[in-house]
């Protein structure tokens, strides 16, 4: 059975065309040094607890799509890096704080083209643009556990936020304002990136079925300050449309290089 890990895409029914704020941004904590400081930790603990898939091509083909989808996200003061961890049993994508963002093969194996996997790629940029991971982490474990961190000081406390951040322990979960906000924003980034923004509720209706497949149970903790899949789906819709059709048609799904460069590759 697959694991279900990945934080899931919750939308907002607001308007997105024009400028979209980063309202997170005012309730941080952390400084951008820090955040990046921070995320280093983090991503050495994961690369030393999960495998980095050892295929430079489909690295390469998924910085790629980060570096467009950065391209577009509005926030600029950080290094977005990308990196598909070899797992195919789970699907799962997330952030750290400072911009590093990990994909796990199971997750590029449920998408059917490369503007689904953009829009769960944007979504987590949306959460870094809007510095929702200071906000996060300072509300969960408080400023001076978190420059502890940074210090060295509280290394038992590592894997726990480490655990914490990519879904496997007890989750920090953003709020549904942060979610609403992560959606809005990656719904955004997608579009100006040439993406078509409907790839973003196909994958929703994909996830529902196989949420279904499983027995219609959302499985795991992250899961629980969300409303249900059907919920979000309707969402997701009602902001897709808000984007002229005429234009919204003319952005790409890139299901054929998407076969030949990623799914070939893990099949």
């Amino acid at each position: 059975m697959r694991t279900f890990t990945y934080c899931v895409l919750v939308a907002a029914v607001a308007p997105i065309l024009g400028c979209v704020t980063t309202e997170g941004q005012q309730f941080n904590l952390l400084t951008t040094e820090e955040e990046a400081a921070l995320g280093e930790k983090v991503a050495a603990q994961i690369e030393q607890d999960e495998k980095v898939l050892d295929d430079p091509q489909l690295q390469a083909y998924l910085r790629g799509i980060g570096e467009r989808l950065a391209l577009n996200a509005p926030r600029k003061d950080v290094e977005y890096r990308f990196t598909v961890i070899d797992n195919p049993e789970t699907v799962n994508a997330f952030a750290l704080p400072g911009g590093r963002m990990y994909v796990y093969t199971g997750l590029i194996k449920l998408c059917e083209n490369e503007a689904e996997l953009a829009a769960v790629m944007a979504h987590e940029c949306g959460h870094v643009a809007a510095y929702h991971h200071g906000e996060m982490l300072t509300r969960q474990y408080g400023i001076e556990l978190i420059i502890g961190l940074l210090l060295g000081e509280e290394p038992g406390q590592l894997a726990q936020v480490t655990a914490g951040l990519i879904g496997t322990g007890v989750s920090m979960r953003f709020s549904r304002q942060n979610e609403r906000e992560a959606d809005q924003l990656g719904m955004n980034i997608m579009y100006l990136a040439g993406y078509n923004p409907e790839a973003m509720v196909a994958f929703m209706n994909r996830l529902l079925a196989e949420e279904q497949a499983q027995g219609g149970v959302q499985h795991l903790p992250i899961f629980s300050s969300h409303p249900a899949t059907e919920v979000r789906l309707q969402y997701l819709s009602e902001m897709a449309q808000q984007f002229p059709a005429e234009v919204r048609g003319q952005n790409r799904l890139y299901k054929e290089r998407y076969q030949a460069q990623a799914l070939s590759r893990i099949e």
